[in-house]
Order: structure tokens, then C-alpha cells, then sequence
């Protein structure tokens, strides 16, 4: 074999080789669990503030939106969170009045709202009444399924109230239903 023929075996050897490392990284991405990797939270109203967990992207994975008393969260909180690849994801904001707390496994695809598990598939999309009523228990409400934005010029939980009135008109509904 001349150097040429060797150079040519070496060059097809070469491009199989990037072959199967395309095929199986494209088959390992493919199959890659979402992960949980950052937090968000912004206050929506006077009575309302939202949380959320994002993937490595930035898209929220879940999204909640927290109702209690005029001006409930506007106190001083402290923040905890935990995100390690492919491990469950959890981030807790507490204060005096509240803690709001979210976690997602990655591996069963379950979320956790405060202390209540849901299945991401199920429903993404959460409003928690009487946060900050330490008399009145909190009551989770699950919204369904939503293409949840990422945040860009505005905050993901705003984005996402404004892609979708019939979203506002239901948390509305289920404020008012809560508040008798």
C-alpha cells in the first residue's frame, strides 16, 4: 500500500468515525432529560407574584403564580435553590409572611408546588391562593399546559399572561372564587 492508498483509508476512517460520533450525539441529545437550572420571580400586581424554574435554556419548565393579601409579598425574602444536572431542581423564596417553594425531577417528570406533587405533562402552569393567610389554608389551583416563554424583554410569568388572555380571565375567576 502506496501513501496515497494509506492517506484515503486513513481520511474514510476518520470520516466514519465523525459519523458515528454524529449519529450518537445526535441520539443522546435526543433522549437528554430536561434539566432544572435556574429560578425566576417577579411580582405581577399588588396580590399576585409569580415563580418559576428554568431549563438551561432560560424557557420556564414551570410556572406558578402565588395570590394572597394586598401587598403580601412585599417583605424581605430570602432565597434557597439546588440545581445540579440531572438531579431534582427545588428553589424556595421565604419570608415572615410565606415561602413559595418549587421543585421538578427531571427524572419522573413531576413537579412539586409548595408541598403538592403534579405531573409536568398534566400541567405546568399553577395558581396557589391564600399565601400569606395563615388562617385560610392554601388551595393549588392547576391552569393546564402552556408553551411557557422565555424571558427577554420582560419577565417569562408577564409574557406569558400576555400570549394567553384566557389565562388572566382564569386566575381571575379562581381569585374571586377564592376570596368568598
Amino acid at each position: 500500500m502506496n501513501r496515497e492508498e494509506a492517506a484515503e483509508v486513513l481520511v474514510r476512517g476518520f470520516a466514519l468515525i465523525v459519523v458515528i460520533v454524529a449519529l450518537v450525539a445526535t441520539a443522546t441529545a435526543g433522549q437528554e432529560k430536561f434539566t432544572v437550572s435556574g429560578v425566576g420571580s417577579y411580582p405581577i400586581s399588588h396580590s399576585i407574584t409569580s415563580m418559576w424554574l428554568a431549563g438551561p435554556d432560560h424557557r420556564p419548565l414551570l410556572m406558578v403564580y402565588f395570590h394572597g393579601p394586598e401587598e403580601w409579598q412585599n417583605t424581605k425574602w430570602k432565597v434557597d435553590s439546588k440545581f445540579e444536572k440531572g438531579k431534582p431542581g427545588w428553589a424556595e423564596l421565604q419570608s415572615e409572611k410565606a415561602t413559595l417553594r418549587l421543585s421538578m425531577n427531571t427524572e419522573t417528570g413531576e413537579a412539586g408546588v409548595q408541598s403538592s406533587k403534579f405531573k409536568i405533562s398534566e400541567s405546568n402552569t399553577f395558581l396557589v391562593l391564600h399565601v400569606g393567610e395563615s388562617l385560610v389554608p392554601q388551595k393549588i389551583i392547576s391552569l393546564g399546559v402552556f408553551d411557557l416563554p422565555a424571558s427577554k424583554n420582560q419577565p417569562a410569568s408577564v409574557l406569558l399572561l400576555e400570549t394567553n388572555p384566557e389565562l388572566v380571565k382564569r386566575i381571575d375567576k379562581e381569585v374571586a372564587a377564592g376570596d368568598r
